[in-house]
């Protein structure tokens, strides 16, 4: 293989998939990048075997053929080369050769023949979305997962096709995300299925760099693959049935309040020096109280006026679980439903019905 290709459009593409290079494999091929060059383009791809990525970059092509490079080290090698074309040949015993002005580095690679899957969108039923749609709603959510391995069904966001409607939802058992859009697929199309959080980071990282409108998603056996312009990403999903969400959504409400999404946002912020594990909401006619305080060194407290005219209620939060719904809004203004200081609170957009935030209260001290 021998290749000259741009600087930033090689670091560009090993950005789109090293994501999926492995951080713990003892098989090296495992935290390789290949490079495989056929026709005018560069083909670059990465796998952990639970998650693959591939993208292409154009190239002019020397001479065919390809190679696996270790990631991080080639990442770091290409960062620092002074100038923009790049000169990369493979010769004898995977020896590879990289130029560019007068720096040059040799290092060994594997045999592409090593890298351990191939990465393509080939048998599987597809559909298309629009990207904008797709990374709204996996930013409305993502946050939500949970990081506990031993509930291994809530590691990721369960995704459901149905009528037309795109699902969203994702839950911790302390919190739960759920966001859905009408007439965002084919109202043919039916699925459902969980998506590991690694695939959620990868994909939300290739959807925000990239410039296409409209995606392709592939659902194969056991599998699931995005197709956005020249890249192409692939991931198991995740085994298991998961929790009815519909029972977590309270059926009715005490009371509610409109607030401006910034004034509670800045407001919560303000109170968290202290470093609390809740903050405590206490709203009355005309105003919320917002107020925190950490034992032996303080307390913080800030007011907001609101709409609100229905009887005294105060309830204590997770501070962070709060800020993590509202830095993802783009309502200007928020609803906040409540029943008891002991059941599920709703955070809601005021313009947006269709986005919910369920969020489990704390016990007030």
């Amino acid at each position: 293989m021998k290749i000259v290709c741009m600087k930033d459009e090689l670091l560009k593409g090993m950005g789109i998939v090293s994501g999926a290079v492995s951080q713990k494999s003892t098989l090296p091929q495992l935290s390789n990048l290949l490079f495989d060059a056929k026709g005018d383009n560069l083909i670059l791809a990465a796998t952990d075997l639970e998650v693959a990525a591939k993208t292409v970059i154009k190239a002019q092509v020397l001479k065919e053929g390809g190679i696996t490079l270790p990631g991080k080290l080639i990442i770091e090698i290409i960062k620092k080369l002074p100038q923009q074309e790049i000169e990369i040949e493979v010769s004898e015993n995977e020896k590879v050769i990289i130029k560019s002005g007068k720096t040059k580095y040799s290092l060994v690679g594997l045999s592409k023949a090593e890298f351990p899957v191939a990465v393509d969108f080939e048998g599987g039923k597809t559909f298309k979305m629009a990207t904008a749609i797709l990374k709204d709603m996996i930013t409305k959510t993502k946050f939500a997962i949970s990081l506990d391995e031993t509930r291994y069904v809530l590691n990721g966001i369960y995704f459901i096709i149905e009528k037309g409607k795109a699902i969203m939802v994702s839950t911790d058992g302390k919190r739960l995300a759920y966001i859905s859009k009408e007439n965002a697929v084919d109202k043919k199309i039916s699925f459902t299925f969980i998506i590991p959080s690694k695939a959620i980071e990868e994909l939300l990282k290739i959807i925000s760099g990239a410039s296409t409108e409209e995606m392709e998603i592939g659902v194969f056996e056991g599998q699931i693959g995005f197709k956005i312009g020249e890249t192409i990403l692939r991931s198991r999903l995740i085994e298991g049935h998961f929790p009815n969400y519909e029972q977590v959504i309270p059926k009715e409400k005490k009371g509610s309040l409109k607030i401006k999404t910034k004034d509670l946002l800045d407001a919560t912020d303000r109170v968290l020096p202290f470093r609390p594990s809740s903050i405590k909401y206490s709203v009355g006619k005309g105003k919320i109280l917002i107020y925190s305080m950490e034992q032996g060194k303080g307390e913080g407290n800030d007011e907001i006026e609101t709409d609100y005219k229905g009887e005294p209620f105060t309830v204590a939060y997770n501070p962070n679980y709060v800020i993590d719904m509202l830095r993802v809004v783009t309502s200007d203004e928020i609803i906040f439903e409540f029943t008891t200081p002991v059941s599920p609170g709703v955070l809601r957009p005021a313009d947006d019905p269709n986005y919910l935030y369920i969020i489990m209260p704390m016990r007030l001290d």
